[in-house]
């Protein structure tokens, strides 16, 4: 029987949401097979590559200093995102005598033949194949249980959390946008009373937080997000007892979901000028996965996806309507599957 013991890289970069997806994944990982995860915080030094499907695999995006973190014994499973770390994953596994086995977050712009295996979220539309494993929403942390901070202890509750994103084209939020926001958080606290806990964030804009601030409930505690200021989104997921979340970002979506508390998503209007297709089945599917074409990130696929299993509300911002009456949101994230998947990836490594 084989003992050889497993080796897990993870391959950091400068985005915080992928980077917590990898982190999520080789920790379920390495808990599941014993080990601790090896993190390889890289850093490109080319601002523009060309299309991974004309780039070799090779180290040239790295610096020395990065290129020297990849030695030692190489990894058993490797997991990356993103376009930019995919030559530099395809060198370590061919260092490997392709032993290596590639698992790639969101998606990763190239050939999907290239990686054992993709996991992705119904925004990319990627096409549906074998080594293709389609998650609901990206992968968070679990709540942090915080302290409530001194300065809400006395005030009413429900606490109805707001986490308010921004523009994120193709999706919009102008200023008609923000009076229907307005007038959503005003009708939720109407409805259920308490104190609404708005927290802003860098795509929010100032001008669009000045206004957002007049129209909500004269009790609000609002924060206006700022580079040095001070963030209370975490205590705002930690305590708030109901969400309201506008569905700009797929990752602030999942971290209020997986608090277990009820979420209703804003959704935001969608340009005109803005081509909505996917590529899980046709033609199009062929191209996809061969890496010639890369289909348009869609946000609202994962609106439709939690509104069809009952995770959320969504409200409607051009019909001003529910479009579900189920909205108690998951608090666990079931990665059994995933992880089995992973774990049979391994094994097939020491066949």
């Amino acid at each position: 029987m084989k003992t050889d013991r497993r080796i897990i890289w993870g391959l950091l970069g400068k985005n915080k949401g992928d980077n917590t997806q990898i982190e999520v994944l080789c920790h379920a990982l390495g808990t599941s097979l014993g080990v601790e995860p090896d993190f390889k915080d890289l850093t490109c030094k080319k601002r523009f590559v060309a299309p991974n499907i004309v780039r070799r695999a090779n180290l040239s995006i790295l610096s020395s200093t990065d290129r020297d973190k990849l030695k030692g014994e190489w990894p058993d499973v490797l997991v990356g995102s993103g376009r930019k770390h995919v030559t530099v994953a395809r060198w370590v596994q061919k260092q490997s005598k392709n032993r290596t086995k590639l698992v790639w977050i969101g998606r990763p712009k190239a050939p999907l033949d290239w990686f054992d295996l993709v996991v992705s979220t119904p925004q990319y539309g990627l096409p549906n194949a074998s080594n293709i494993y389609k998650l609901p929403l990206p992968l968070v942390r679990e709540e942090t249980k915080l302290s409530v901070l001194p300065q809400w202890e006395k005030l009413p509750r429900p606490w109805i959390g707001v986490l308010v994103g921004g523009a994120n084209f193709p999706l919009l939020l102008d200023a008609a946008g923000i009076r229907e926001l307005g007038y959503s958080i005003c009708e939720t606290q109407k409805k259920y009373g308490g104190t609404c806990l708005i927290s802003t964030s860098p795509r929010t804009g100032a001008e669009s937080a000045d206004q957002l601030r007049t129209l909500v409930p004269e009790n609000s505690v609002f924060f206006t997000w700022t580079k040095n200021g001070e963030n209370p989104h975490q205590a705002i997921l930690s305590c708030a007892d109901r969400f309201i979340v506008t569905g700009d970002s797929a990752t602030m979506m999942a971290e209020a979901c997986v608090t277990g508390k009820p979420v209703v998503i804003f959704k935001l209007k969608r340009s005109a000028f803005w081509p909505r297709w996917d590529a899980r089945n046709g033609p199009l599917a062929w191209l996809v996965a061969k890496g010639i074409l890369v289909p348009p990130r869609d946000v609202s696929a994962i609106h439709d996806i939690m509104a069809d299993q009952a995770i959320v509300k969504i409200y409607c911002h051009e019909k001003n309507l529910q479009k579900s009456t189920a909205g108690q949101a998951r608090k666990e994230q079931d990665l059994s599957k995933l992880i089995d998947k992973l774990r049979d990836l391994v094994h097939a490594r020491f066949d």
